[in-house]
């Protein structure tokens, strides 16, 4: 089939596509990319995108899909294709990881909107006679009152504290992702992310802090120094 004959624009396909795909050039430099793509180099340098394209191309000419678990700041994927037609240019699209539901939908009807700053505070001051450390906060000061699982939340984030236990100092940021949302029940909400990190940290308390996010729809990210939690933005 002729591409010229085709009503729609195929390329939005691409643009519009939920997983980051980005065209080097011979030196490194980006020809074009997509919008997850623009979201991806704001969290890791494109110049280790460009050296794992190189890295995972055919030998000849040619798209190499290669299964691997691949992590950047809180971007998580399964597989990449690489793919080159000559010597000047090379692509790769990067396959997201999907969020896995809660196992338990809860109705956000059923929650109470309430002051997340408020909450991180009382989860602070609930441990921070068992955990000596210094807590840092990084939070954007502008995030809305939301509806959360009061009691849930406080008890998520106060296991992640503990987690930490025996650090010198644990980091909290809390941010609104841009261009990203959550699917609870039939509706999608914008995402708040709320990582607690340190030095080191035990797992031992991640089935609990699962099971606990999985009845206050909160998608849980475990990394070997840190905790994400996605929480979705309902008003």
């Amino acid at each position: 089939m002729n591409r010229e004959d085709l009503k729609t624009n195929w390329q939005n396909w691409l643009e519009y596509d939920y997983n980051p795909f980005l065209l080097f050039g011979s030196k490194g430099e980006i020809l074009t990319l997509n919008q997850p793509a623009q979201f991806l180099i704001s969290k890791v340098d494109q110049r280790t995108l460009y050296e794992l394209a190189l890295s995972y191309a055919s030998l000849d000419f040619g798209y190499k899909t290669t299964i691997i678990d691949l992590k950047f700041d809180v971007f998580n994927f399964f597989a990449i294709t690489v793919g080159y037609e000559n010597e000047d240019e090379i692509g790769i699209k990067l396959y997201q990881t999907p969020y896995s539901a809660p196992k338990k939908i809860i109705s956000l009807k059923e929650y109470e909107v309430t002051n997340i700053y408020h909450l991180i505070d009382a989860s602070i001051a609930t441990v921070s006679s068992k955990v000596k450390a210094k807590f840092k906060k990084e939070i954007d000061p502008t995030l809305p009152d939301l509806k959360l699982s009061q009691n849930e939340f406080v008890k998520i984030v106060t296991r992640v504290y503990e987690s930490f236990e025996g650090n010198e100092l644990i980091t909290t940021s809390l941010l609104l992702k841009t261009g990203e949302f959550l699917r609870v029940g039939s509706k999608k909400f914008p995402i708040i992310l709320l990582k607690i990190s340190g030095d080191s940290r035990s797992t031992s308390k991640d089935p609990r802090i699962e099971e606990l996010c999985q009845n206050a729809n909160i998608f849980p990210n475990f990394e070997t120094k840190s905790v994400m939690l996605q929480i979705p933005l309902a008003t």
